[in-house]
């Protein structure tokens, strides 16, 4: 089978195409070619807001659209998530493309206090949920054969759980209460879930929840994390009014010296943290017997080990 992945230079994408090399011939489309290469791996250079670059691929059976962006200080970043999707939606209709696999995120519900089924109405409340909603209705009012998956925030081994575990060592105070519900997605699960939709006839123009067996609440998180570090954990708190008046001192700081501010320490970023995040995985579980092998307490274990084993912290 031929694979199109857009994103697969990203933590899920290199995930996913690690394991969709084992058996098929997949093409990773972007910017910047991967740095890790395989027999039956080729990269195409391109740009989704470039519909001319992505007509230089050819023979697809699948596509894996991952590629977005969550930089809101980005002027492109409504265009990549957007656009970009209705661009990479065009090229599926003209190559008849068999089923169009797009991952999009729990932020389009905006904040759930209770298990959110995926019949769920849109409720986004930031710029980056926003786009990923525009995503969606693009792919769902296309024709295309589709699936369409929202995680909740994938934790696993990369950059910036790397530094969340190096605040927690820190004992870097908890913004707000903590008590908001803060569901996340081991990145074994998305990837495992990613693969299984990708010839299942029931997968097909549906809709579905993945994240862990369990629903932390933030705080519980933070204690797992420092229970792994093996470090006392804070007994700190700040509000989220001042966490998001220092985000906004931090990025003016960043942009009179022409930096760009981290990740960890946007105002979006603040708005994950305290936000209440809980998905219902029911219809995986119905409808594809998928059961998540994590709980949050093994994927804080196994972040844990994997950081310190590739010396990330």
């Amino acid at each position: 089978m031929n694979i199109l992945v857009t994103g697969g230079t990203g933590f899920l994408g290199r995930c996913l195409v690690e394991e969709l090399v084992k058996g098929n011939n997949v093409i990773v489309f972007g910017r910047t070619a991967p740095d890790y290469m395989h027999k039956r791996l080729c990269f195409v250079e391109g740009d989704i807001l470039d519909p001319d670059s992505i007509e230089k691929i050819r023979k697809v059976d699948v596509v894996y659209h991952l590629a977005a962006s969550l930089d809101e200080t980005d002027p492109e970043m409504a265009g990549t998530n957007a656009t970009g999707t209705k661009n990479i939606v065009e090229f599926c209709k003209k190559r008849k493309v068999k089923r169009l696999i797009y991952m999009s995120s729990a932020g389009v519900l905006g904040e759930t206090l209770i298990p959110a089924s995926e019949t769920f109405p849109y409720k986004p409340q930031t710029a980056y949920e926003k786009s990923k909603m525009k995503a969606e209705k693009i792919i769902r009012a296309s024709r295309v054969p589709f699936t369409i998956i929202r995680a909740s925030i994938i934790i696993g081994p990369n950059e910036i759980w790397a530094k969340i575990f190096k605040a927690a060592k820190k004992r870097y105070p908890i913004i707000g209460s903590g008590k908001n519900h803060f569901h996340l997605t081991h990145i074994n699960d998305a990837v495992n879930f990613l693969l299984l939709v990708k010839n299942n006839d029931k997968a097909r123009n549906e809709i579905f929840h993945i994240a862990t067996k369990d629903t932390p609440t933030y705080e519980q998180v933070y204690e797992l994390i420092c229970k792994e570090l093996k470090t006392s954990m804070t007994e700190k708190h700040i509000s989220i009014r001042k966490a998001l008046l220092m985000a906004n001192l931090y990025y003016f700081m960043c942009v009179v010296e022409g930096k760009k501010p981290p990740l960890t320490k946007r105002k979006s970023s603040i708005y994950r943290l305290v936000r209440n995040r809980w998905l219902s995985t029911k219809k995986a579980e119905k409808v594809l017997n998928f059961v998540p092998n994590y709980d949050t307490r093994k994927a804080v274990r196994e972040t844990a080990k994997a950081l310190k084993r590739i010396g990330l912290t």
